[in-house]
């Protein structure tokens, strides 16, 4: 694996030009990957480092985009919009990973992608695991309460403090565990700490989230920005129920009662969910199984990755 380092302006102000940057360091590179045959670019900024590679290299182009860098990028580079259109024109192939996204990519390019979700590891995840008591024990979350979940950065975009508060207005019925590290990493906490109502336990390994997600009862994400979160698919694939936002790819996700979509962002209908899970855990229950067929059957890492493979082949021969 080569990582060519690049200098990277905070913020990426306009005038950086970050996709040349990273252009010039995998170029000052080549003698690693001389013998490539094709360049896979990931979202609109590296996309386009990578659309100027393939140029100057000869080699066809496939481009990623995953959400974020569509829903904000074009918005906040408005002068590198066109950039992002001829790159999207003269790649070989172009790849969303859902159906929502590919409409976004549609109405900024004219180009149709092709969808491929992410996908899942679901037997490594089985593997890692455990009953619902048992995880709790090891996690150290001796409470019977509902154990509302909520596992990414700790932003502002991702509702953080929307969800603090609909747990803290709910009363002693709900206890949200926040597993992520970022700036509203403590919101409330002295209130949540005497209503004993939120736990923040900072950033784990990757390999720990499942367990925290066998001893939760609910995943709530109200981002107010999303592609397709990862976390949403492993809770599904888990046979865990969960409640997010309509946004990004997330209702193609949760659509046909697989789950619940938020009719806002606010506090209000983030606590109005919760107690509509509480009062109906059996209807929960059913809509989580749903969503286990559906990321089982769309979401196969395995699956998906021989889609790509083949794709590969296509355009490399």
């Amino acid at each position: 694996m080569v990582r060519p380092r690049y200098p990277s302006v905070p913020g990426e102000p306009r005038w950086a030009l970050a996709d040349r940057l990273i252009e010039r360091a995998a170029w000052s590179e080549r003698s690693a990957w001389a013998g490539a045959n094709l360049i896979h670019g990931h979202t609109a900024m590296t996309g386009l480092a990578a659309w100027r590679l393939g140029r100057r290299a000869a080699l066809p182009l496939v481009l990623t985009f995953h959400g974020g860098d569509l829903n904000v990028w074009p918005g906040e580079n408005p002068h590198r919009l066109e950039d992002l259109r001829t790159a999207v024109g003269d790649a070989s192939a172009i790849i969303t990973v859902s159906a929502a996204l590919a409409a976004r990519l549609k109405s900024l390019t004219g180009v149709t992608a092709t969808v491929l979700p992410l996908g899942s590891d679901h037997r490594s995840l089985r593997a890692l695991a455990r009953p619902r008591d048992e995880a709790r024990e090891i996690l150290g979350l001796h409470d019977s309460r509902i154990i509302v979940l909520f596992v990414g950065n700790l932003l502002a975009s991702k509702g953080v403090r929307e969800l603090v508060d609909a747990i803290v207005i709910t009363g002693d019925r709900l206890m949200g565990v926040f597993v992520g590290d970022g700036p509203e990493r403590g919101y409330r906490a002295d209130a949540a700490r005497r209503a004993r109502s939120v736990q923040y336990r900072g950033a784990v390994p990757h390999e720990e989230i499942p367990m925290y997600l066998s001893a939760a009862d609910v995943l709530v994400l109200p981002s107010h920005r999303e592609g397709l979160p990862t976390v949403l698919v492993e809770a599904g694939s888990l046979g865990l129920p969960v409640i997010a936002s309509a946004v990004g790819g997330i209702p193609d996700l949760l659509g046909d009662d697989r789950g619940t979509i938020l009719r806002d962002f606010s506090s209000a209908a983030i606590a109005e969910a919760l107690v509509a899970f509480e009062s109906n855990r059996s209807a929960a229950a059913a809509a989580a199984d749903r969503l286990r067929d559906f990321v089982h059957s769309e979401h196969d890492v395995e699956m998906n990755a021989s889609r790509l493979l083949s794709l590969y082949a296509e355009i490399a021969s």
